[in-house]
């Protein structure tokens, strides 16, 4: 089958090979990729700087249907069509998987980074990591379910959104849009988005085009008069950080209120950085850091889909071959994608 491989350290070294069909255990599935989201981690592994073993498959944002059920396999079928959560190769027994949070259980391998992932034909999935798409939404909608569900996960389940809130998003990538349609969804009186010069070919017009209600440039506008106009001067409700940019993340503590919420999803380009340390604690702030997602991030954003909450659709900008893949990454990068979808 083709599939496209990092295939050893370095800057590049991403090539469109074939590589064998996954033989599946038991209590697996096989699962044809019918489509597979770009996702900024992808483009880190291409410039090497996100963790990875290579060889490995990259590409982890994907939808397709069961074509082969492992001999332990109940509830599920071949022809299912299905999403997958991520945490592969998790024990099972540890404090974290016990309590379903497998996806900080230490022995997690996330596919696309060190298990072979899905800009490829084929994948198998142990069965407990599945979740069904609904009937209304075709396999490119339904590939968006994980970056979604990222953003449930870090905004809704461990942030937490209220009625009325002021909510400040810091950065307008795919996670940060879905972030700021869930924020609305969630009862916010208020939602402001945040970009750069580069956001103004495609993100920043599409957070308008969304719906909202704030979008603004922050190299063009200052978001903290904005901000404190909006909230008579209190700074917002609640923040999150998805940018990584080193000054997004002082205005994440600065442009809380007291007692305000702070949520840190965006990954810096550091592994130690400077922070407003004093500044959040005589704010009394309480902080979130987030990564990956869980079950119930899964179903919370399948059910925004179902119900048309939320409308992925609006998202993906561009559908794209398997052998399009460079092409693909090119306009992740410019500026004039939004979410670019392979097609294995």
């Amino acid at each position: 089958m083709r599939a496209l491989v990092k295939t050893e350290v370095g800057q590049g070294n991403l090539e469109v090979r074939d590589v064998p069909v996954p033989q599946t255990e038991a209590g697996e599935v096989l699962i044809r990729v019918r489509a597979c989201g770009i996702c900024g981690s992808d483009l880190k592994i291409q410039d090497d700087q996100h963790p990875y073993t290579p060889p490995v498959v990259i590409g982890h944002e994907f939808a397709g249907e069961i074509v082969e059920v492992g001999a332990e396999v109940s509830g599920w079928a071949v022809g299912d069509r299905v999403v997958s959560e991520q945490h592969v190769k998790a024990c099972g027994h540890c404090r974290q998987c016990l309590t379903g949070n497998a996806f900080a259980c230490s022995s997690k391998r996330a596919p696309g980074y060190f298990t072979d992932g899905t800009f490829t034909e084929f994948i198998k999935i142990p069965v407990w990591l599945l979740h069904r798409i609904p009937s209304n939404l075709s396999f490119v909608e339904a590939a968006f379910t994980e970056p979604s569900a990222v953003a449930a996960h870090g905004v809704l389940d461990r942030t937490g959104i209220l009625p009325e809130d002021v909510v400040l998003i810091l950065g307008c990538g795919p996670i940060g849009l879905v972030a700021g349609k869930m924020a609305q969804a969630a009862g916010a009186s208020k939602v402001i988005i945040t970009g750069v010069d580069h956001d103004e070919k495609a993100r920043l017009p599409k957070a308008r085009e969304l719906g909202i209600d704030h979008a603004v440039n922050v190299m063009r506008e200052d978001v903290s008069a904005l901000v404190n106009d909006l909230t008579h001067g209190e700074g917002a409700d609640v923040v999150i950080e998805l940018s990584g940019a080193l000054p997004a993340i002082d205005q994440a503590f600065l442009l809380a209120r007291r007692l305000g919420r702070v949520g840190i999803i965006g990954q810096p380009p550091a592994d130690e950085i400077k922070i407003p340390y004093r500044q959040a604690m005589f704010r009394a702030l309480t902080v979130s850091f987030s990564y990956s997602s869980k079950f119930t991030s899964w179903e919370r954003a399948l059910s925004l889909f179902e119900r048309g909450a939320i409308k992925p659709s609006q998202f993906i900008t561009h559908i794209l071959p398997l052998e399009e893949w460079s092409r693909g990454f090119d306009l992740s990068r410019s500026g004039e994608a939004v979410k670019v979808v392979l097609e294995p």
